[in-house]
C-alpha cells in the first residue's frame, strides 16, 4: 500500500525561528549542514525544504507530529543531490518497515515537500 502526504513552508516563517526551537525541530546533523550555509537566507530555505519534507511524512502516515520526534526524522542527501529520509530512536522503532521516497523544491517565498511511502511486508 501507498501513502502519499505533501506541505508546503514560507521561508520566512523559519527564518524566525530560534535556536532552541531549531534544535528541538531538526536532527543534529541537518542543524550542524546548516550551520555551514553561510547566507541566512539560504540556511532559512536549507530548513524550509527539510520542515516541509517531515511535515510531508508525517501527513502521510495520517499522524502528525502526535507519533513522531521531528528530530528523529534525518533528510539527508545522495552524493547525486537527492533527498533521502532516515528514522532514528523511537520513530524508528514505532515505523521500522517504510520505504520512503522524497522531493523538496524551493522557489521563495517557499519551499514544498512530496513524501511517498510504501509498506513493506504490509507492515506498520
Amino acid at each position: 500500500m501507498y501513502k502519499i502526504g505533501v506541505d508546503i513552508v514560507n521561508i520566512e516563517r523559519i527564518s524566525k525561528l530560534n535556536e532552541y526551537t531549531i534544535k528541538r525541530i531538526f536532527n543534529k546533523k541537518e542543524v550542524e549542514k546548516a550551520s555551514c550555509i553561510t547566507l541566512d537566507k539560504s540556511r532559512a530555505e536549507f530548513l524550509a525544504g527539510r520542515f516541509a519534507a517531515k511535515e510531508a511524512l508525517a501527513k502521510a502516515l495520517g499522524v502528525g507530529f502526535t507519533k513522531l520526534t521531528p528530530s528523529e526524522i534525518l533528510i539527508t542527501n545522495l552524493e547525486s543531490g537527492q533527498p533521502v529520509v532516515q528514522l532514528e530512536g523511537k520513530t524508528l522503532e514505532t515505523y521500522p518497515n517504510l520505504n520512503i521516497q522524497v522531493s523538496i523544491s524551493h522557489d521563495a517565498p517557499c519551499a514544498v515537500a512530496v513524501v511517498l511511502i510504501e509498506e513493506v511486508n504490509g507492515k506498520n
